[in-house]
Order: structure tokens, then C-alpha cells, then sequence
């Protein structure tokens, strides 16, 4: 993550910064060439591929681990993505050289994976974390099984600060996981 401009580059910022995420994000120059300018969503339509950070890879094979049962490898794992987190060296500055959030980043302890549901627990707390704004959040809540808890408790919530906006909002298990296969797909087969 990188500080913003400011007002300069997010329309709201008391919900949208002032942070933005790097991951997607392309340089000028590069338009048209690592981009599919043919619609408003240029950016994000060429992603022809998943780029998988290594902290990624490593809280995968915490979940795995946790499914063996072998927690203290779990441990190891997530261990490795706080510890690289935790390095001031990595972290936003201010102008003034100050650090730009109040950075509390400690490794785990051994009790915290005691057992199978404090383990997940802390894994996927880990995911939030540290795959925040990458687009991985939905796809991990459907993959666990808690997609209409967690979303319809945001809506929930949300709904009322934004009534017009989330009034009559639901997550409906079973079907709103999956998206339709657009007709001309349907078609071309």
C-alpha cells in the first residue's frame, strides 16, 4: 500500500483512503499495452493471470496444515507473513518521517494455535489482513462457507449508515456465490 494524494486521487476520503492498493495498478505508458483499453475497466481486464504473493502461498499452507493437524506448522507460517509485516523498514511514512498508522505487529503465540478453531481462526484473520484490497476477501468467505454470514452482517451494518444504498441487500447462500455464464458464452458453445 502507498499513501494517496489525498482529495487529489479518492473522491471520499473518510471511506476511501488514504491508502490505495498497488497490486492492479499500472504506469501511463503502459496503457494499451498491458491493458485491454476497450472498456472502462482497463486496469483490471487484462488480469489474465493470478499474481500470488508469497504471503499468499504461505497463509495456503497454514490453512493446510491446520487440516492435517499440524497447528505449530500452521504457526510457522503465518509467523513468517507477521514477521515480515512487523519490519518498520516496510511500513508508511509520513512526510515528517513518522509512522503513518500505529503499527502493532507481534508473532503469534503458541496458545493461539492450541487448537483447530483458534488456529483458523487467527489464519483467516491473517488473510483479511494482509490480502486486504487484493480481491481474494469473497472468494475466501465462499471457499469457507461463511460468505452469507459475514456479508449479510456487513449489510447489517452498513445499511444503517447508507439506507439507500444497502435497503433491501441480502446474501443469499447458494446462489448468489456463483455468477451467471453470460449468454454469449452460452452461445458460442
Amino acid at each position: 500500500m502507498e499513501t494517496s494524494p489525498g482529495q487529489a486521487w479518492i473522491r471520499v476520503q473518510a471511506y476511501g483512503g488514504p491508502y490505495s492498493p498497488k497490486k492492479f495498478v499500472y504506469y501511463a505508458d503502459q496503457e494499451g499495452t498491458l491493458t485491454d483499453a476497450s472498456s472502462w475497466t482497463r486496469g483490471y481486464a487484462t488480469m489474465n493471470y493470478p499474481i500470488i504473493r508469497f504471503a499468499d502461498v504461505l497463509l495456503m499452507a497454514a490453512e493446510a496444515e491446520i487440516e492435517a493437524g499440524t497447528l505449530e506448522n500452521a504457526r510457522t507460517y503465518v509467523n513468517m507473513v507477521r514477521a515480515r509485516a512487523a519490519k518498520s523498514e516496510f511500513w508508511i511514512k509520513n512526510e515528517d518521517g513518522s509512522d503513518a498508522a500505529n503499527y502493532v505487529i507481534e508473532e503469534y503465540p503458541a496458545a493461539q494455535f492450541a487448537s483447530k478453531e483458534s488456529a483458523t481462526e487467527a489464519v483467516r484473520f491473517e488473510r483479511k489482513l494482509e490480502l486486504s484490497g487484493e480481491g481474494h476477501r469473497f472468494f475466501d468467505l465462499v471457499r469457507w462457507g461463511v460468505a452469507a454470514e459475514e456479508i449479510n452482517d456487513y449489510l447489517d451494518y452498513e445499511v444503517q449508515k447508507l439506507t439507500q444504498a444497502y435497503s433491501g441487500a441480502r446474501f443469499t447462500a447458494g446462489k448468489d456465490e456463483y455468477r451467471a455464464i453470460p449468454q454469449t458464452q452460452l452461445d458460442l458453445q
